[in-house]
């Protein structure tokens, strides 16, 4: 007999893969750690960080103080913000606003064609989708520019809170990552130099979040070590 953990069941060795490959839509977390070289330093402290954005002061102030990892990621994410930010806005490329409105009516015929799915269930992410496309296109024409593309990204991420542990019903986060997957694939094409910068970008917001995640998930005061 194998004096070894046991073996994972099937069902959950999916789930798993599930999660992680809703992560990597958006980035790849452990990728950060090496592209910054930070996954030798420790992480920096939590609870401060969150104790202090919560009384009101600056996240870049409150992670300063955090240290470690935290500290590194909010530095690095405000360089490269603005380095994407700067190069995207000098394109005069525009792209079709179909990027963001394709995946969305897809998913919305898919959801209505889902036989599986109760009525109740349809109704409510149906009303999901509608909210978010018309959040979304507000201000918006046919075309939009590289820049408007990037931050329609960003508000996707965030809402998705990265892949990790967001707060959406499970029919919804593969429509989140389509559309982020379509504006990414967008801006790559249109302004080919940020595609590095994107994906370093997208890694710290995925190291991010779980760094934030876990603590929360546990519901206790950590300062963790790598």
């Amino acid at each position: 007999m194998n004096g070894g953990a046991a073996a994972k069941p099937a069902s959950a060795i999916k789930d798993s893969l599930r999660a992680r490959d809703r992560v990597l839509t958006y980035g790849d977390s452990a990728k950060a750690q090496v592209d910054e070289a930070i996954w030798n330093l420790p992480t920096g402290d939590y609870e401060l960080y969150r104790t202090a954005v919560e009384s009101g002061k600056p996240a870049n102030e409150a992670a300063e103080a955090a240290g470690g990892q935290i500290a590194i990621i909010h530095r690095k994410l405000a360089e490269y913000k603005t380095k994407i930010e700067t190069l995207l806005s000098e394109s005069s490329v525009k792209i079709k606003a179909e990027v963001v409105n394709k995946p969305l009516e897809q998913a919305t015929l898919d959801i209505i064609g889902n036989d599986g799915l109760a009525e109740a269930k349809k109704d409510a992410a149906i009303d999901a989708l509608g909210a978010l496309q018309e959040s979304l296109n507000r201000g918006l024409g046919q075309e939009i520019s590289p820049l408007e593309a990037h931050k329609i990204a960003q508000m996707i991420g965030e809402r998705a809170n990265w892949g990790v542990s967001a707060d959406l019903p499970e029919e919804l986060k593969p429509v989140y990552g389509a559309v982020y997957g379509n504006l990414k694939n967008a801006i790559s094409a249109t302004v080919p130099d940020t595609t590095a910068l994107f994906e370093r970008l997208a890694n710290l917001h995925v190291l991010k979040a779980e760094l934030e995640t876990v603590p929360q998930r546990q519901g206790q005061s950590v300062s963790v070590t790598a």
